[in-house]
């Protein structure tokens, strides 16, 4: 579940006893620009980009609450504004990943995820494979990541050769990142799930929508 939103520059009367209560303090660098909340049960996530960072580029801070009294923590570069926070396991062994989607400024968007899982008092990042040749050909960007159901999913237009940035032709590709496999993998889209099953000749389809267009 995501949760986004709160404070952007936040009154410090009101800000600072929020943090330290949560968090604890360790000086001006715990002020926020802006924060994001994702939740599982009684685990609570919060990332938050510190005070006066450009929006674009920069780092964030991490925190996951884990609800029996203890937290994990991280701090990460970021290439990006922040799009998305969930808080969901996607491998299946119980506890829950912390997913950070972050989108490039610039017209082409390009989007990455961050994984990470519970390690002691910190949190440690889970490397996440980039979709292989076949998989990019026609990808020039403006991904959409999106949690549902203990998955994650990555979707984004398809390019043909001569389109232009704000008119792609070539439908939508969508995959389903496997943590097991350490791969995207090709997934219809909603609407074709409906129409075909949802099956793996279904996500073929829609892999194949991929093929004919430019690399990004």
């Amino acid at each position: 579940m995501i949760r986004v939103a709160w404070f952007r520059r936040a009154p410090i009367a009101l800000l600072v006893p929020v943090l330290c209560g949560v968090l604890g303090c360790a000086g001006d660098d715990d002020l926020v620009e802006v924060m994001y909340h994702a939740e599982d049960g009684a685990r609570r996530a919060r990332v938050w980009i510190p005070v006066d960072e450009a929006r674009s580029v920069g780092t964030y801070r991490a925190t996951v609450n884990w609800g029996d009294g203890s937290s994990s923590s991280t701090l990460a570069e970021r290439d990006g504004m922040i799009g998305g926070v969930w808080l969901s396991d996607l491998d299946g062994d119980g506890p829950p990943e912390l997913i950070v989607a972050t989108s490039s400024a610039g017209s082409g968007s390009y989007g990455w995820v961050h994984v990470y899982r519970r390690s002691g008092d910190s949190l440690a990042s889970v490397e996440i494979e980039p979709l292989d040749v076949e998989q990019r050909e026609g990808y020039m960007g403006h991904d959409a990541f999106e949690v549902e159901d203990g998955c994650l999913y990555r979707s984004f237009p398809v390019y043909r050769a001569g389109d232009s940035n704000s008119e792609p032709s070539g439908g939508v590709a969508r995959y389903r990142y496997s943590l097991t496999d350490s791969r995207w993998i090709g997934e219809p889209e909603p609407d074709d799930r409906e129409h075909d099953g949802g099956g793996a000749e279904a996500g073929e389809r829609i892999s194949e929508a991929t093929r004919g267009g430019s690399d990004g």
